[in-house]
């Protein structure tokens, strides 16, 4: 499957191309340009997400697309800049949507976080289902509105969203670890919807037990924990 993967100059987008690298066509983006290690065989072009010149030829050609840029937080907020984080992150969102769906692009698969649901008490049986709670930072909120944009997004077109809520990537006590985050992507990428009338698909993925797995251990995205 020829796939573009957005966020590709983050850790997460390193762990999706050394998942799927090998198994798929892959076309990479990002904001910042990367060194030459670890990319040589992978076509990988900067680009505002924002600019439809620079987005429609990413698409061309693809089928589906892995946006992992709404994960990456803000490792250190600068009030001055929250408007262009919120900015990337729906805008961003958007723009992309447009051009992938015009390109014929028919899934796109959105990491986002489960900081969202942090709020909430740790005894508190959290899923899919309950109000996320985001702080009122652009690091908390641009992911949240990067769900909104897709969701909104796909209700209105023939485009089918996965929007996969991952923790921390590592052993965090409310974190996913790299292994999972890669098989949710992976089966997310995947999964079978033949028959399948809804287009909007929303899972949390946690290598603990601090969030259920919920509707992702069911079908169609039938994921499990490692070990699990």
């Amino acid at each position: 499957m020829r796939i573009l993967i957005t966020g590709a100059d983050t850790p997460l987008g390193e762990i999706a191309l050394g998942a799927l690298g090998r198994e798929h066509d892959a076309r990479l983006t990002g904001a910042e340009p990367l060194g030459e290690a670890g990319f040589q065989n992978f076509s990988y072009t900067t680009a505002d997400l924002r600019d439809p010149d620079q987005v429609t030829p990413l698409v061309e050609g693809i089928e589906a697309v892995l946006h992992l840029a709404p994960y990456q937080p803000l490792p250190t907020p600068d009030p001055a800049a929250e408007g262009d984080v919120l900015d990337r992150a729906a805008r961003g969102t958007y723009v992309l949507l447009h051009a992938a769906l015009k390109a014929g692009v028919r899934r796109v698969v959105m990491a986002s976080r489960l900081e969202l649901m942090a709020a909430y008490p740790e005894n508190y049986v959290v899923d899919e289902t309950w109000k996320p709670l985001p702080d009122a930072t652009a690091a908390s909120l641009a992911p949240y509105m990067a769900e909104l944009t897709l969701r909104e997004f796909v209700r209105a077109e023939e485009l089918v969203g996965v929007c996969l809520r991952l923790g921390d990537l590592g052993p965090d006590p409310a974190g996913t670890t790299p292994e999972d985050a890669a098989r949710a992507l992976r089966h997310a990428l995947m999964m079978d919807l033949a028959g399948r009338k809804y287009r909007w698909w929303l899972y949390q993925i946690c290598s603990t037990e601090r969030y259920r797995l919920g509707a992702a251990a069911n079908a169609p995205l039938g994921f499990a924990r490692s070990g699990g």
